[in-house]
Protein backbone atom coordinates (compact mmCIF):
# COMPACT_ATOMS: atom_id res chain seq x y z
CA UNK A 1 0.00 0.00 0.00
CA UNK A 2 1.31 3.47 -0.86
CA UNK A 3 0.19 7.09 -1.04
CA UNK A 4 1.16 10.20 -2.97
CA UNK A 5 1.03 13.60 -1.31
CA UNK A 6 0.29 16.21 -3.97
CA UNK A 7 1.46 19.78 -3.40
CA UNK A 8 0.60 22.61 -5.85
CA UNK A 9 3.31 25.20 -5.25
CA UNK A 10 4.90 28.36 -6.66
CA UNK A 11 7.02 31.20 -5.25
CA UNK A 12 3.97 33.05 -3.92
CA UNK A 13 2.72 30.09 -1.88
CA UNK A 14 6.14 28.93 -0.63
CA UNK A 15 6.55 31.45 2.18
CA UNK A 16 6.94 28.73 4.88
CA UNK A 17 8.89 26.40 2.61
CA UNK A 18 11.54 25.23 5.11
CA UNK A 19 8.93 24.58 7.78
CA UNK A 20 6.69 22.79 5.27
CA UNK A 21 9.54 20.55 4.08
CA UNK A 22 10.54 19.65 7.64
CA UNK A 23 6.89 18.74 8.22
CA UNK A 24 6.82 16.57 5.09
CA UNK A 25 9.98 14.84 6.28
CA UNK A 26 8.34 14.05 9.62
CA UNK A 27 5.07 12.94 7.98
CA UNK A 28 6.93 10.47 5.79
CA UNK A 29 8.88 9.11 8.76
CA UNK A 30 5.72 8.56 10.79
CA UNK A 31 3.54 7.13 8.01
CA UNK A 32 2.85 3.40 8.18
CA UNK A 33 2.59 3.27 4.39
CA UNK A 34 5.07 4.29 1.70
CA UNK A 35 4.67 7.98 0.86
CA UNK A 36 6.02 10.08 -2.01
CA UNK A 37 5.54 13.87 -2.08
CA UNK A 38 4.93 15.34 -5.54
CA UNK A 39 5.43 19.08 -6.03
CA UNK A 40 3.76 20.66 -9.08
CA UNK A 41 4.66 24.14 -10.28
CA UNK A 42 4.32 26.22 -13.44
CA UNK A 43 7.55 28.10 -12.62
CA UNK A 44 10.58 26.31 -14.09
CA UNK A 45 13.05 28.58 -12.29
CA UNK A 46 11.37 27.91 -8.96
CA UNK A 47 11.41 24.17 -9.71
CA UNK A 48 15.21 24.27 -10.07
CA UNK A 49 15.52 26.20 -6.82
CA UNK A 50 13.26 23.70 -5.07
CA UNK A 51 15.38 20.78 -6.32
CA UNK A 52 18.45 22.27 -4.66
CA UNK A 53 16.62 23.01 -1.41
CA UNK A 54 15.22 19.47 -1.22
CA UNK A 55 18.75 18.07 -1.18
CA UNK A 56 18.85 19.09 2.49
CA UNK A 57 15.87 16.92 3.39
CA UNK A 58 15.18 13.20 3.55
CA UNK A 59 11.95 13.30 1.57
CA UNK A 60 10.83 10.86 -1.12
CA UNK A 61 9.79 13.33 -3.78
CA UNK A 62 9.40 14.36 -7.40
CA UNK A 63 9.08 17.85 -8.87
CA UNK A 64 6.89 18.18 -11.94
CA UNK A 65 6.26 21.24 -14.07
CA UNK A 66 3.31 22.08 -16.26
CA UNK A 67 2.45 24.68 -18.87
CA UNK A 68 0.22 27.48 -17.49
CA UNK A 69 -2.22 27.13 -20.38
CA UNK A 70 -5.03 29.25 -19.03
CA UNK A 71 -7.85 30.59 -21.19
CA UNK A 72 -6.89 33.82 -22.93
CA UNK A 73 -9.10 36.06 -20.79
CA UNK A 74 -8.60 34.23 -17.48
CA UNK A 75 -7.71 36.51 -14.59
CA UNK A 76 -8.13 34.45 -11.43
CA UNK A 77 -5.18 32.48 -10.03
CA UNK A 78 -7.45 29.45 -9.63
CA UNK A 79 -6.53 28.27 -13.14
CA UNK A 80 -2.92 27.56 -12.20
CA UNK A 81 -4.08 25.68 -9.09
CA UNK A 82 -6.40 23.53 -11.20
CA UNK A 83 -3.62 22.85 -13.71
CA UNK A 84 -1.29 21.85 -10.85
CA UNK A 85 -3.90 19.47 -9.42
CA UNK A 86 -4.41 17.84 -12.80
CA UNK A 87 -0.65 17.48 -13.31
CA UNK A 88 -0.48 15.72 -9.94
CA UNK A 89 -3.55 13.62 -10.82
CA UNK A 90 -1.93 12.47 -14.07
CA UNK A 91 1.28 11.56 -12.24
CA UNK A 92 -0.71 9.67 -9.60
CA UNK A 93 -2.63 7.64 -12.17
CA UNK A 94 0.63 6.54 -13.80
CA UNK A 95 1.91 5.35 -10.42
CA UNK A 96 0.77 2.31 -8.44
CA UNK A 97 -0.28 4.31 -5.36
CA UNK A 98 -3.72 3.64 -3.87
CA UNK A 99 -4.27 7.07 -2.33
CA UNK A 100 -3.75 10.67 -3.44
CA UNK A 101 -3.56 13.16 -0.57
CA UNK A 102 -3.52 16.88 -1.37
CA UNK A 103 -1.71 19.20 1.02
CA UNK A 104 -1.35 22.97 0.64
CA UNK A 105 2.14 24.49 0.84
CA UNK A 106 0.98 27.12 3.36
CA UNK A 107 -0.14 24.48 5.88
CA UNK A 108 1.52 22.32 8.54
CA UNK A 109 0.01 19.02 9.69
CA UNK A 110 0.52 16.62 12.55
CA UNK A 111 2.92 13.84 11.52
CA UNK A 112 0.22 11.15 11.90
CA UNK A 113 -2.13 12.71 9.34
CA UNK A 114 -1.56 10.11 6.61
CA UNK A 115 -2.20 7.26 9.05
CA UNK A 116 -5.38 8.93 10.30
CA UNK A 117 -6.75 9.61 6.81
CA UNK A 118 -6.08 6.08 5.61
CA UNK A 119 -7.66 4.58 8.73
CA UNK A 120 -10.92 6.38 7.87
CA UNK A 121 -10.66 5.49 4.17
CA UNK A 122 -10.33 1.82 5.11
CA UNK A 123 -13.81 2.02 6.65
CA UNK A 124 -15.24 2.42 3.15
CA UNK A 125 -14.91 6.14 2.42
CA UNK A 126 -13.67 7.18 -1.01
CA UNK A 127 -12.81 10.79 -0.15
CA UNK A 128 -11.76 11.99 3.30
CA UNK A 129 -11.74 15.75 3.93
CA UNK A 130 -9.63 17.00 6.83
CA UNK A 131 -11.21 20.21 8.14
CA UNK A 132 -9.06 23.25 8.83
CA UNK A 133 -9.31 26.95 9.59
CA UNK A 134 -9.40 28.94 6.39
CA UNK A 135 -8.23 32.54 6.02
CA UNK A 136 -10.68 33.17 3.19
CA UNK A 137 -13.74 31.41 4.60
CA UNK A 138 -16.23 33.76 6.32
CA UNK A 139 -17.31 30.93 8.63
CA UNK A 140 -13.71 30.37 9.65
CA UNK A 141 -13.63 26.68 8.72
CA UNK A 142 -13.15 24.67 5.56
CA UNK A 143 -14.50 21.14 5.29
CA UNK A 144 -14.56 21.09 1.50
CA UNK A 145 -11.07 22.19 0.49
CA UNK A 146 -7.83 20.34 -0.17
CA UNK A 147 -5.90 21.00 3.03
CA UNK A 148 -5.16 17.37 3.81
CA UNK A 149 -7.74 15.58 1.64
CA UNK A 150 -7.45 11.89 0.72
CA UNK A 151 -8.86 10.58 -2.56
CA UNK A 152 -8.95 6.96 -3.66
CA UNK A 153 -7.63 5.90 -7.05
CA UNK A 154 -10.99 4.97 -8.60
CA UNK A 155 -12.29 8.48 -7.91
CA UNK A 156 -9.34 10.09 -9.66
CA UNK A 157 -9.81 7.77 -12.61
CA UNK A 158 -13.29 9.24 -13.10
CA UNK A 159 -12.80 12.89 -12.08
CA UNK A 160 -10.60 15.62 -13.53
CA UNK A 161 -10.28 18.97 -11.80
CA UNK A 162 -11.93 21.97 -13.43
CA UNK A 163 -13.10 25.50 -12.71
CA UNK A 164 -15.10 28.25 -14.39
CA UNK A 165 -14.61 32.00 -14.73
CA UNK A 166 -17.06 34.41 -16.30
CA UNK A 167 -17.48 38.18 -16.02
CA UNK A 168 -15.16 38.35 -13.04
CA UNK A 169 -16.95 35.55 -11.19
CA UNK A 170 -15.29 32.23 -10.39
CA UNK A 171 -16.47 28.76 -9.45
CA UNK A 172 -13.42 26.92 -8.15
CA UNK A 173 -12.31 23.30 -8.40
CA UNK A 174 -13.67 22.45 -4.96
CA UNK A 175 -17.23 23.14 -6.10
CA UNK A 176 -16.86 21.05 -9.25
CA UNK A 177 -15.16 18.25 -7.32
CA UNK A 178 -18.00 17.96 -4.80
CA UNK A 179 -20.53 18.05 -7.63
CA UNK A 180 -18.71 15.24 -9.44
CA UNK A 181 -18.42 13.13 -6.29
CA UNK A 182 -22.19 12.91 -6.04
CA UNK A 183 -22.52 12.09 -9.73
CA UNK A 184 -20.14 9.12 -9.47
CA UNK A 185 -21.55 7.90 -6.14
CA UNK A 186 -18.43 8.41 -4.01
CA UNK A 187 -18.74 7.99 -0.26
CA UNK A 188 -17.45 11.11 1.51
CA UNK A 189 -16.24 11.74 5.07
CA UNK A 190 -15.69 15.21 6.52
CA UNK A 191 -14.17 15.95 9.90
CA UNK A 192 -11.50 17.71 11.92
CA UNK A 193 -9.24 14.67 11.80
CA UNK A 194 -5.70 15.96 12.30
CA UNK A 195 -4.06 19.00 13.84
CA UNK A 196 -3.22 21.69 11.28
CA UNK A 197 -1.77 25.18 11.01
CA UNK A 198 -2.83 27.49 8.19
CA UNK A 199 -0.13 30.12 7.72
CA UNK A 200 -0.38 33.66 6.43
CA UNK A 201 2.63 35.90 5.68
CA UNK A 202 0.95 38.84 7.46
CA UNK A 203 -0.72 37.15 10.45
CA UNK A 204 -0.16 34.42 13.05
CA UNK A 205 -1.13 30.93 11.83
CA UNK A 206 -4.67 29.65 12.31
CA UNK A 207 -4.51 26.50 14.43
CA UNK A 208 -7.11 23.75 14.23
CA UNK A 209 -7.30 20.77 16.60
CA UNK A 210 -9.13 17.47 15.99
CA UNK A 211 -12.72 17.54 17.24
CA UNK A 212 -16.25 16.40 16.44
CA UNK A 213 -18.40 18.42 14.04
CA UNK A 214 -21.18 20.38 15.67
CA UNK A 215 -24.77 20.25 14.40
CA UNK A 216 -24.48 23.44 12.33
CA UNK A 217 -21.31 22.19 10.64
CA UNK A 218 -22.91 18.84 9.81
CA UNK A 219 -25.95 20.53 8.25
CA UNK A 220 -23.99 23.10 6.25
CA UNK A 221 -21.63 20.46 4.91
CA UNK A 222 -24.16 17.77 4.05
CA UNK A 223 -23.18 16.68 0.54
CA UNK A 224 -26.80 16.43 -0.67
CA UNK A 225 -27.50 20.03 0.33
CA UNK A 226 -24.25 21.20 -1.24
CA UNK A 227 -24.89 19.26 -4.45
CA UNK A 228 -28.15 21.12 -5.07
CA UNK A 229 -26.45 24.45 -4.45
CA UNK A 230 -23.55 23.55 -6.75
CA UNK A 231 -25.93 22.37 -9.48
CA UNK A 232 -27.34 25.92 -9.53
CA UNK A 233 -24.01 27.71 -9.01
CA UNK A 234 -22.09 26.09 -11.87
CA UNK A 235 -24.21 27.24 -14.85
CA UNK A 236 -24.55 30.70 -13.29
CA UNK A 237 -20.83 30.88 -12.50
CA UNK A 238 -21.85 32.17 -9.10
CA UNK A 239 -20.86 30.25 -5.96
CA UNK A 240 -24.10 30.56 -4.00
CA UNK A 241 -22.84 29.10 -0.70
CA UNK A 242 -19.74 31.28 -0.69
CA UNK A 243 -21.60 34.47 -1.48
CA UNK A 244 -24.34 33.79 1.07
CA UNK A 245 -21.60 33.30 3.67
CA UNK A 246 -20.07 36.63 2.68
CA UNK A 247 -23.41 38.38 3.07
CA UNK A 248 -23.96 36.80 6.49
CA UNK A 249 -20.51 37.97 7.53
CA UNK A 250 -21.54 41.57 6.94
Amino acid sequence: MSAIIGVPINPKTAYILDKFLKNQEEIQKRSATEVNTIFATEDVTFAEKLRKILQKYSINHEIITFEPNRPKNAKDRIWNIVLARNAIRDYFLKSKAEYLIFMDADMIFEPEIVNKLIKIAEKGYDVVYNGYLDRGNPNGINLTGFGGTLIKRWVMEKVRFRCKEKNGRVVDEGVFFEFDLVKIGAKVYRGFIAYSEHHDPKRPPLICHPRELNLSERIRNDIRFRFISHAISIPLCYDILWNVSMMLKR
